[in-house]
C-alpha cells in the first residue's frame, strides 16, 4: 500500500511540474495557457513546439486528438488552442530574396 501511495504521490507531483516546462517552450502569446493545460497532460509540448503547420491542418490535429485519442476539450478551449497553435506554430513565411 505504501509503496503505491509513493508511487501515485510521484506521478502526481510530476504532473504538477509538466507545466512549467512546457511552457518555457512554447511561445508567448494569448492562448499560451489554455494549449499548456489541454496538450501538455498527454505529451510534452516538444512534440509540437517544432512543427509548423496552417489552421486547417492543426484543426486536423486538435480534431484527432478529441476523436481518435479521447482528448476531452470544450468548443471554446478547441477555439483558442487553435487560434493559438495557428497564429504561433504556424508556417514560416520565406523572406523574399532569401
Amino acid at each position: 500500500m505504501l509503496r503505491t501511495l509513493t508511487i501515485f504521490t510521484a506521478l502526481i507531483a510530476g504532473l504538477a511540474v509538466t507545466p512549467a516546462w512546457a511552457q518555457k517552450e512554447l511561445p508567448e502569446g494569448p492562448g499560451k495557457q489554455a494549449t499548456v493545460r489541454v496538450c501538455t497532460p498527454c505529451h510534452g509540448a516538444e512534440m509540437f513546439t517544432a512543427t509548423r503547420l496552417g489552421k486547417a491542418e492543426w484543426d486536423a490535429k486538435i480534431a484527432n486528438m478529441t476523436t481518435e485519442r479521447g482528448t476531452a476539450i470544450s468548443d471554446a478551449d478547441f477555439a483558442t488552442v487553435l487560434k493559438y497553435l495557428s497564429t504561433y506554430l504556424a508556417p514560416e513565411t520565406k523572406q523574399e530574396g532569401k
